[in-house]
């Protein structure tokens, strides 16, 4: 059963409100294992626009890569998400981060995502999770850190999710 980690990222609305939406959507897809606390940050290209809310969740699963993304896209869409300009503002952005040991190059999905190692803003909150994780092809989570250390990010709170607090 894979290590499965998930992007949770959201700035317009109620982002709080959308993460706990987006978890009940994945309720059904397996088990969570850990999830970070909850992030602050400005965004990074796009267009002007508040600043985002982030946090990531692990989860082992029985689901494919398929089932779960299909699945994320729904609870996005429930939480009122429009697709629209690229790096543009968003109620709820859910993104399969890693997927185990595996690399998945597909026209709907790469993983690990492909921005992963430039982004603090994910980074920090899958260190938090796995301090000692080593991404397939990228790297270790401490190198990747210190080569973003400049980029801005406030540790909020925490968050409940599954049952784990962190």
């Amino acid at each position: 059963m894979p290590k499965v980690y998930i992007g949770f990222g959201g700035n317009l609305g109620n982002p709080l409100g959308c993460f706990a939406l987006g978890l009940e959507w994945l309720q059904g897809a397996g088990r969570v294992t850990g999830c970070s606390g909850i992030y602050r940050t400005a965004p990074q290209g796009g267009p002007s626009q508040p600043d985002y809310l982030n946090a990531v969740l692990c989860l082992d699963t029985l689901w494919d890569w398929q089932r779960l993304l299909g699945q994320m896209q729904a609870a996005e869409a429930a939480c009122g998400r429009e697709r629209g300009e690229r790096f543009g503002p968003r109620t709820l952005d859910l993104d399969i981060l890693l997927w185990g040991e595996e690399r998945i190059d597909e026209p709907q999905l790469q993983v690990p995502h492909p921005r992963l190692a430039q982004r603090r803003f994910v980074l920090e909150p899958l260190a938090e999770i796995d301090p000692q994780l080593t991404i397939p092809g990228v790297g270790h989570i401490q190198g990747l850190l210190a080569a973003v250390a400049n980029q801005p990010v406030t540790r909020l709170m925490n968050w409940i999710c599954g049952g784990s607090i962190r």
